[in-house]
């Protein structure tokens, strides 16, 4: 076998691979309860290895979380299957994610709604996102360089908002940017004992915003501030 007869051959089992790796995942969230179709798709749509570099591709193919750059995280596949789950995107929501990271999660989301808007607070990861999303054709998401904490009032209301990162409490701010009917899925840390939750908040008619608690959750806190390139 030649050289370019054995590199072919490493290049293929490479991608077979990670097909299989990807239907094992998939077959492994199935198992967990998620049976949307259109959230197994976009998932599935969404391969984390794009999202990752190199020294990470093969921990990208596995149901765990993935380091990113300055501390941060990439979710494990089937925790952003819950959070997004929770949230029930529809085609025409317009969606607000804080918390950026590589961008994984705003192409899962931008295969699920109409519109992302995902804001991210160190600047690098901002622009690396969103090199990711145009270089993969998702023309539907923009990635802000911005304080979670501050948001723009001229971005306008929306009907879903996915938070990565915990919070003490929802900011008010927050909630006021629900629309009627929106969902706001954040995870939140009691400031007495530290545990983490996960919850889901709801604006109904003249209700107000109703919350529930969907059950213990993992994240790093949420931080506050503008971080910029050196």
């Amino acid at each position: 076998m030649g050289p370019l007869s054995a590199a072919s051959s490493v290049i293929l089992a490479s991608a077979q691979a990670r097909a299989e790796a990807k239907a094992q995942l998939l077959l492994r969230l199935r198992a967990q309860g998620y049976a949307d179709l259109p959230l197994l798709r976009a998932l599935e749509s969404a391969p984390r290895e794009n999202f990752v570099g190199p020294a990470y591709i093969d921990l990208a193919m596995r149901d765990v979380a993935v380091p990113l750059a300055f501390g941060q995280t990439m979710e494990a596949p089937s925790a952003l299957a819950r959070m997004i789950a929770a949230l029930a995107p529809r085609p025409d929501s317009r969606i607000l994610e804080i918390g950026a990271g590589s961008g994984y999660s705003a192409k899962a989301l931008s295969l699920l709604g109409r519109e992302v808007v995902s804001l991210e607070c160190f600047e690098r990861l901002a622009q690396e996102a969103r090199a990711r999303l145009e270089r993969l054709g998702a023309r539907n998401v923009a990635v802000v360089w911005a304080d979670g904490f501050e948001i723009s009032p001229s971005l306008g209301l929306f009907d879903r908002i996915l938070i990565h990162g915990a919070l003490e409490e929802v900011p008010p701010n927050l909630s006021g940017a629900l629309g009627e009917g929106g969902v706001l899925v954040a995870p939140r840390r009691a400031a007495d004992r530290g545990a983490c939750e996960l919850i889901r908040q709801t604006r109904a008619g003249g209700e107000g915003v109703r919350t529930e608690v969907l059950g213990p959750w993992r994240a790093q806190n949420l931080l506050r501030g503008l971080f910029p390139n050196h």
